[in-house]
Protein backbone atom coordinates (compact mmCIF):
# COMPACT_ATOMS: atom_id res chain seq x y z
CA UNK A 1 0.00 0.00 0.00
CA UNK A 2 1.42 3.36 -0.75
CA UNK A 3 1.86 6.14 1.68
CA UNK A 4 -0.81 9.18 1.92
CA UNK A 5 -1.75 11.75 3.43
CA UNK A 6 -5.31 12.96 4.18
CA UNK A 7 -5.39 17.17 4.36
CA UNK A 8 -7.91 19.65 4.59
CA UNK A 9 -8.50 23.57 5.20
CA UNK A 10 -8.71 25.63 8.14
CA UNK A 11 -12.32 25.60 8.00
CA UNK A 12 -13.15 22.25 9.47
CA UNK A 13 -12.99 24.21 12.88
CA UNK A 14 -10.82 21.23 14.71
CA UNK A 15 -9.49 22.24 17.73
CA UNK A 16 -5.14 22.06 17.59
CA UNK A 17 -5.38 18.57 19.77
CA UNK A 18 -6.37 16.67 17.31
CA UNK A 19 -4.70 18.13 14.88
CA UNK A 20 -1.41 17.07 16.97
CA UNK A 21 -2.99 13.43 17.55
CA UNK A 22 -3.29 13.03 13.78
CA UNK A 23 -0.47 15.05 12.83
CA UNK A 24 -2.90 16.41 10.59
CA UNK A 25 -2.09 18.92 7.48
CA UNK A 26 -3.99 21.75 6.43
CA UNK A 27 -4.43 25.08 4.68
CA UNK A 28 -5.17 28.28 5.97
CA UNK A 29 -7.79 30.13 4.65
CA UNK A 30 -7.72 33.82 4.72
CA UNK A 31 -9.80 36.40 6.37
CA UNK A 32 -10.30 39.91 5.78
CA UNK A 33 -11.33 43.09 8.10
CA UNK A 34 -11.44 45.94 4.90
CA UNK A 35 -7.72 46.02 3.86
CA UNK A 36 -6.23 44.02 7.03
CA UNK A 37 -5.91 40.20 5.88
CA UNK A 38 -5.32 37.34 8.39
CA UNK A 39 -4.71 33.80 7.96
CA UNK A 40 -6.98 31.37 9.90
CA UNK A 41 -4.75 28.91 11.53
CA UNK A 42 -5.98 26.12 13.89
CA UNK A 43 -4.03 26.90 16.77
CA UNK A 44 -4.50 30.92 16.18
CA UNK A 45 -1.63 31.65 15.45
CA UNK A 46 -2.21 34.66 13.38
CA UNK A 47 -5.87 35.41 14.23
CA UNK A 48 -6.93 34.90 17.95
CA UNK A 49 -10.79 33.92 18.09
CA UNK A 50 -11.67 36.11 21.14
CA UNK A 51 -10.42 39.29 19.10
CA UNK A 52 -11.98 38.37 16.11
CA UNK A 53 -15.47 37.93 17.82
CA UNK A 54 -15.05 41.45 19.48
CA UNK A 55 -14.33 42.93 16.29
CA UNK A 56 -17.40 40.94 15.08
CA UNK A 57 -19.41 42.16 17.99
CA UNK A 58 -18.23 45.82 17.04
CA UNK A 59 -20.47 46.20 13.84
CA UNK A 60 -16.90 45.22 11.86
CA UNK A 61 -17.76 43.49 8.67
CA UNK A 62 -15.38 40.40 7.98
CA UNK A 63 -15.03 38.66 4.52
CA UNK A 64 -13.38 35.51 3.67
CA UNK A 65 -11.16 34.45 0.47
CA UNK A 66 -11.25 31.38 -1.38
CA UNK A 67 -7.93 29.31 -1.12
CA UNK A 68 -6.17 29.72 -4.75
CA UNK A 69 -4.90 26.75 -6.97
CA UNK A 70 -1.10 28.01 -6.80
CA UNK A 71 -1.68 27.43 -2.72
CA UNK A 72 -2.48 23.66 -3.26
CA UNK A 73 0.12 22.86 -5.78
CA UNK A 74 2.60 24.61 -3.44
CA UNK A 75 1.17 22.39 -0.64
CA UNK A 76 0.98 19.39 -2.58
CA UNK A 77 4.04 19.33 -4.44
CA UNK A 78 6.58 18.33 -1.53
CA UNK A 79 4.72 15.12 -0.64
CA UNK A 80 4.10 13.83 -4.24
CA UNK A 81 7.74 14.50 -4.45
CA UNK A 82 8.48 12.00 -1.96
CA UNK A 83 6.34 9.56 -3.28
CA UNK A 84 3.32 10.51 -1.39
CA UNK A 85 -0.42 10.26 -2.13
CA UNK A 86 -3.15 12.99 -1.14
CA UNK A 87 -6.88 12.39 -0.19
CA UNK A 88 -8.05 15.98 0.23
CA UNK A 89 -11.81 17.15 1.40
CA UNK A 90 -12.56 20.63 2.25
CA UNK A 91 -15.59 23.39 2.73
CA UNK A 92 -18.67 22.82 0.57
CA UNK A 93 -18.18 23.32 -3.20
CA UNK A 94 -21.88 24.70 -2.41
CA UNK A 95 -20.56 27.68 0.01
CA UNK A 96 -16.72 28.33 -1.55
CA UNK A 97 -15.20 27.97 -4.94
CA UNK A 98 -12.16 26.63 -3.01
CA UNK A 99 -13.43 23.45 -4.46
CA UNK A 100 -13.16 24.61 -8.32
CA UNK A 101 -9.18 25.41 -7.42
CA UNK A 102 -8.12 22.36 -5.61
CA UNK A 103 -9.29 20.68 -8.82
CA UNK A 104 -7.36 23.15 -10.93
CA UNK A 105 -4.41 22.48 -8.87
CA UNK A 106 -5.46 18.34 -9.48
CA UNK A 107 -5.07 18.89 -12.93
CA UNK A 108 -1.81 20.99 -13.14
CA UNK A 109 0.23 18.35 -10.76
CA UNK A 110 -1.16 15.05 -12.08
CA UNK A 111 0.38 15.98 -15.45
CA UNK A 112 3.72 16.73 -13.64
CA UNK A 113 3.40 13.69 -11.03
CA UNK A 114 1.34 11.14 -13.48
CA UNK A 115 2.12 8.40 -11.08
CA UNK A 116 0.47 9.49 -7.78
CA UNK A 117 -2.74 10.00 -6.71
CA UNK A 118 -4.67 12.92 -5.79
CA UNK A 119 -8.08 12.02 -4.53
CA UNK A 120 -10.91 14.38 -3.99
CA UNK A 121 -14.38 14.29 -2.50
CA UNK A 122 -16.59 17.26 -1.82
CA UNK A 123 -17.97 17.52 1.86
CA UNK A 124 -21.09 18.89 0.91
CA UNK A 125 -19.80 20.08 4.61
CA UNK A 126 -18.48 23.47 6.59
CA UNK A 127 -16.92 24.03 9.56
CA UNK A 128 -17.20 21.39 12.26
CA UNK A 129 -19.22 18.83 10.16
CA UNK A 130 -16.12 18.44 7.56
CA UNK A 131 -14.22 17.97 11.25
CA UNK A 132 -16.11 15.14 11.65
CA UNK A 133 -15.87 14.02 8.17
CA UNK A 134 -11.78 14.53 8.17
CA UNK A 135 -11.81 12.42 11.87
CA UNK A 136 -13.35 9.58 10.92
CA UNK A 137 -11.13 9.42 6.96
CA UNK A 138 -7.85 9.51 9.61
CA UNK A 139 -9.40 6.86 12.16
CA UNK A 140 -9.14 4.38 8.82
CA UNK A 141 -6.00 5.61 7.70
CA UNK A 142 -5.01 4.88 11.23
CA UNK A 143 -6.44 1.17 11.03
CA UNK A 144 -4.62 0.21 7.40
CA UNK A 145 -7.41 2.04 5.44
CA UNK A 146 -5.81 2.31 1.90
CA UNK A 147 -6.67 5.80 0.05
CA UNK A 148 -8.99 4.39 -1.71
CA UNK A 149 -10.86 2.58 0.75
CA UNK A 150 -11.10 6.29 2.69
CA UNK A 151 -12.28 7.70 -0.22
CA UNK A 152 -15.19 5.63 -0.63
CA UNK A 153 -15.88 5.71 2.84
CA UNK A 154 -16.12 9.32 3.18
CA UNK A 155 -18.18 9.40 0.05
CA UNK A 156 -20.61 7.00 1.53
CA UNK A 157 -20.49 9.37 4.99
CA UNK A 158 -20.81 12.66 3.62
CA UNK A 159 -24.95 12.73 2.73
CA UNK A 160 -25.45 11.06 6.19
CA UNK A 161 -23.57 14.10 8.14
CA UNK A 162 -26.05 16.61 9.44
CA UNK A 163 -25.29 19.83 10.32
CA UNK A 164 -27.90 22.32 11.94
CA UNK A 165 -27.64 25.39 13.30
CA UNK A 166 -29.20 28.76 14.90
CA UNK A 167 -27.37 32.08 14.91
CA UNK A 168 -28.24 34.87 17.17
CA UNK A 169 -27.35 37.72 15.19
CA UNK A 170 -29.37 38.00 11.98
CA UNK A 171 -27.93 41.03 10.67
CA UNK A 172 -24.52 39.27 9.73
CA UNK A 173 -26.84 36.95 8.09
CA UNK A 174 -28.32 39.72 5.98
CA UNK A 175 -25.02 41.21 4.84
CA UNK A 176 -23.68 38.18 3.91
CA UNK A 177 -27.24 37.57 1.58
CA UNK A 178 -27.98 34.51 3.52
CA UNK A 179 -31.37 35.65 4.49
CA UNK A 180 -33.67 38.88 3.49
CA UNK A 181 -33.07 42.10 5.20
CA UNK A 182 -37.21 42.11 6.24
CA UNK A 183 -36.22 38.55 7.87
CA UNK A 184 -33.69 40.18 9.68
CA UNK A 185 -34.99 43.45 11.07
CA UNK A 186 -38.25 41.19 11.90
CA UNK A 187 -36.13 38.49 13.32
CA UNK A 188 -34.06 40.45 15.38
CA UNK A 189 -37.21 42.90 16.98
CA UNK A 190 -39.32 39.90 17.50
CA UNK A 191 -36.44 37.78 18.59
CA UNK A 192 -37.43 35.18 16.02
CA UNK A 193 -34.50 32.75 14.96
CA UNK A 194 -34.13 30.88 11.57
CA UNK A 195 -32.82 27.21 12.66
CA UNK A 196 -30.68 26.43 9.24
CA UNK A 197 -28.98 23.72 8.01
CA UNK A 198 -26.74 22.23 5.21
CA UNK A 199 -28.80 20.31 2.63
CA UNK A 200 -27.97 17.73 0.48
CA UNK A 201 -26.36 19.79 -1.66
CA UNK A 202 -24.06 21.71 0.74
CA UNK A 203 -26.31 24.58 0.85
CA UNK A 204 -27.75 26.79 3.55
CA UNK A 205 -31.60 25.83 3.87
CA UNK A 206 -34.25 27.30 6.60
CA UNK A 207 -35.36 24.18 8.18
CA UNK A 208 -37.94 26.02 10.78
CA UNK A 209 -37.61 28.65 13.48
CA UNK A 210 -38.44 29.56 16.93
CA UNK A 211 -38.83 32.48 19.13
CA UNK A 212 -36.15 33.41 21.46
CA UNK A 213 -32.59 30.97 21.81
CA UNK A 214 -33.50 28.56 24.24
CA UNK A 215 -36.67 27.71 22.19
CA UNK A 216 -34.77 27.60 19.01
CA UNK A 217 -32.64 24.20 20.36
CA UNK A 218 -35.33 22.64 21.75
CA UNK A 219 -36.81 22.91 18.34
CA UNK A 220 -33.36 21.69 16.51
CA UNK A 221 -33.69 18.28 19.36
CA UNK A 222 -37.03 18.14 17.83
CA UNK A 223 -35.81 18.42 14.15
CA UNK A 224 -32.50 16.13 14.72
CA UNK A 225 -35.15 13.08 16.53
CA UNK A 226 -36.16 12.63 13.04
CA UNK A 227 -33.24 11.36 11.66
CA UNK A 228 -31.27 9.95 14.46
CA UNK A 229 -31.62 6.14 15.11
CA UNK A 230 -32.29 4.93 18.44
CA UNK A 231 -29.65 4.81 20.92
CA UNK A 232 -27.50 6.80 18.78
CA UNK A 233 -23.90 6.07 19.80
CA UNK A 234 -22.31 7.94 16.71
CA UNK A 235 -20.13 10.84 17.16
CA UNK A 236 -21.60 14.16 18.22
CA UNK A 237 -19.64 17.14 17.43
CA UNK A 238 -20.46 20.96 18.29
CA UNK A 239 -19.01 24.20 17.46
CA UNK A 240 -19.85 27.63 18.55
CA UNK A 241 -19.17 31.53 18.60
CA UNK A 242 -18.02 32.30 21.53
CA UNK A 243 -21.85 30.90 23.07
CA UNK A 244 -20.49 27.86 24.80
CA UNK A 245 -23.06 27.86 27.50
CA UNK A 246 -25.84 27.41 24.84
CA UNK A 247 -23.15 24.77 23.05
CA UNK A 248 -22.74 22.55 26.09
CA UNK A 249 -26.53 22.61 26.79
CA UNK A 250 -27.44 21.86 23.14
CA UNK A 251 -24.75 18.81 23.80
CA UNK A 252 -26.49 17.80 26.72
CA UNK A 253 -30.59 18.68 25.15
CA UNK A 254 -29.45 16.28 22.40
CA UNK A 255 -27.56 13.71 24.77
CA UNK A 256 -30.71 13.31 26.74
CA UNK A 257 -33.11 12.57 23.94
CA UNK A 258 -30.90 10.49 21.82
CA UNK A 259 -27.66 9.68 22.99
CA UNK A 260 -24.25 9.90 21.91
CA UNK A 261 -20.46 8.32 21.40
CA UNK A 262 -17.62 10.53 21.47
CA UNK A 263 -18.58 14.36 22.08
CA UNK A 264 -16.42 17.63 21.35
CA UNK A 265 -17.58 21.16 21.64
CA UNK A 266 -14.95 23.73 20.21
CA UNK A 267 -15.09 27.48 18.46
CA UNK A 268 -16.53 28.18 15.68
CA UNK A 269 -13.67 29.89 13.70
CA UNK A 270 -13.75 33.00 11.68
CA UNK A 271 -14.34 31.65 8.07
CA UNK A 272 -17.48 30.59 9.11
CA UNK A 273 -18.16 32.59 11.86
CA UNK A 274 -18.07 35.49 9.73
CA UNK A 275 -20.64 34.57 7.94
CA UNK A 276 -23.30 33.86 11.06
CA UNK A 277 -21.94 36.75 13.34
CA UNK A 278 -21.04 35.56 17.12
CA UNK A 279 -23.69 33.59 19.34
CA UNK A 280 -23.96 31.11 16.95
CA UNK A 281 -24.42 27.20 17.59
CA UNK A 282 -24.19 23.94 15.39
CA UNK A 283 -25.18 20.71 15.96
CA UNK A 284 -23.28 17.82 14.30
CA UNK A 285 -24.23 14.16 14.04
CA UNK A 286 -24.06 10.77 11.70
CA UNK A 287 -27.93 10.53 10.68
CA UNK A 288 -29.81 8.22 8.53
CA UNK A 289 -29.92 10.84 5.88
CA UNK A 290 -29.23 14.71 5.87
Amino acid sequence: MNKYVIMTDASCDLPQRIVDEYNLDYLPMEVNFGEEAYLQFLDERKLKLIDFYARLDKGELAKTSLIASQLFVEKFTPYLKKGIDIFYTGISSALSATWMQVNFAREQLLEQFPERKIVLVDSKSASIAVGLIVVEALKLQKNGATIEEVAKHVENLVPHVNAVFVPVNLETLRRGGRISAVKAILGDTLGVKPILKLDDEGKIVQVGKARGFKKALLEIIEITAKNVKPAYKGPLYIVHANNEEQATLLAKLFKDRNGAGETLISPLGPVISAHTGTGAVCLVFIGDKR
